[in-house]
């Protein structure tokens, strides 16, 4: 059974507000330190197993530096070469056993069924390293998904960028591509949070390509209890350019699943496009973001993908520091601190029961 103390990231909407603040406070005094080259070994000691059933560049790299860097140790476990899904093992049993060898579990999957249950199972706290689902042929995903740490990393960028005269509250997000339910679980996941902490959500997008009126009030019922944070739609782009602080965008194609190229130009582009024209009508403190990987001239132009108002790849290094506050945050309070005699006591259990034995070498 897991302690009652011990926290998992699998969905944003089971953290409060609070939680989301004072994470983000550890994240950025661990970049502060890092910057200042201070490395404390916050995890020493401490091992997470990483399973992966999909491709994966930034969550691996930064899950696995980040262990490092904290003194702790990272164990890399392909989908494939686990039993696990194959019909030897349920996805209970190696949750079971998994977490009784490892401190600590991060998990991508395609299936958020399956983070699920794992979390259900597992006697350690478990990190969603993204669920993404198995989109369907219309380009509309099948099920529920999340990715919380690309969001964090996503809330890091945004503090560090945004204008000095703004609070995250009076900060104007807009979203643009793909914002239809169980498409983009980066989307899915700026959705049901940023209006919590009083950032407004603007998702631009072909009005069928909207979230549902479902998915909408439920954001909005969530937002009026903490941070009252605005959604709006519009399949109009520039009617809130000159007010938006952030563009965002991702694929509308992602590992061949979603829409085709034909479909995202005939629907999606350029006027979804984070383009030269879209940024004449932005104010010049203004930063695009995407998630990446994308699609050059898709989603964003090259020359605003290479421009002076890119923000992609200081957030892609984010992820790194996102991973080391998230870690820190949930595993840090439940580090074993035994006392130096404690320590003592079992030394010299060991050496007793061990010291007879080195009567069989011939040194």
């Amino acid at each position: 059974m897991k302690h009652e103390h011990y926290m998992d990231m699998n969905r944003l909407s089971d953290w409060s507000v609070d939680q989301i603040n004072e994470l983000l406070d550890v994240c950025l005094l661990l970049k502060e330190m890092e910057e200042k080259g201070v490395r404390l070994p916050l995890l020493k000691n401490v091992s997470l197993a990483m399973m992966f059933d999909q491709q994966s560049t930034r969550t691996r790299v930064s899950f696995e530096t980040a262990m490092e860097q904290l003194g702790g140790h990272a164990m890399f476990l392909d989908g494939k070469s686990l039993h696990a899904g194959t019909g030897q093992e349920t996805i209970h049993e190696t949750a079971a056993i998994i977490s009784s060898m490892a401190d600590a579990v991060m998990i991508r999957s395609l299936s958020q069924q399956v983070i699920d249950e794992f979390v259900a199972a597992s006697t350690v706290p478990v990190i969603s390293g993204m669920s993404c689902a198995e989109f369907r042929s219309d380009g509309f995903g099948s099920q529920e998904q999340h990715h919380p740490t690309q969001v964090i990393a996503d809330l890091i960028t945004m503090i560090e960028r945004k204008p000095k005269d703004k609070q995250l509250s009076d900060l104007t997000f807009m979203w643009l591509g793909d914002g239809a339910d169980g498409f983009d679980c980066v989307f899915m996941d700026h959705l049901s949070l940023f209006p919590r902490l009083g950032i407004r959500v603007i998702c631009a997008a072909p009005k069928k390509y909207w979230p549902s009126d479902e998915m909408l009030a439920k954001c909005r019922a969530q937002a009026a209890e903490d941070g009252n944070g605005e959604i709006i739609c519009t399949d109009d782009p520039l009617q809130y350019a000159s007010e938006t602080d952030f563009f965002y965008t991702g694929v509308v194609n992602y590992h061949k699943f979603g829409v085709s190229e034909e479909e995202a130009f005939q629907v999606f582009y350029p006027k979804y496009q984070i383009n030269e024209e879209l940024m004449a009508h932005a104010p010049k403190t203004a930063w695009v973001l995407h998630y990446l990987p994308g699609n050059r001239n898709w989603e964003m132009t090259d020359a605003v993908w290479d421009g002076p108002q890119s923000a992609l790849l200081p957030l892609g290094e984010n992820r790194l520091y996102a991973q080391r506050g998230i870690l820190v945050y949930i595993l840090w309070p439940l580090r074993r601190n035994t006392s130096p005699a404690l320590e003592h006591y079992y030394q010299g259990k060991v050496e007793d029961l061990l010291t007879p034995r080195l009567h069989n070498y011939d040194f």
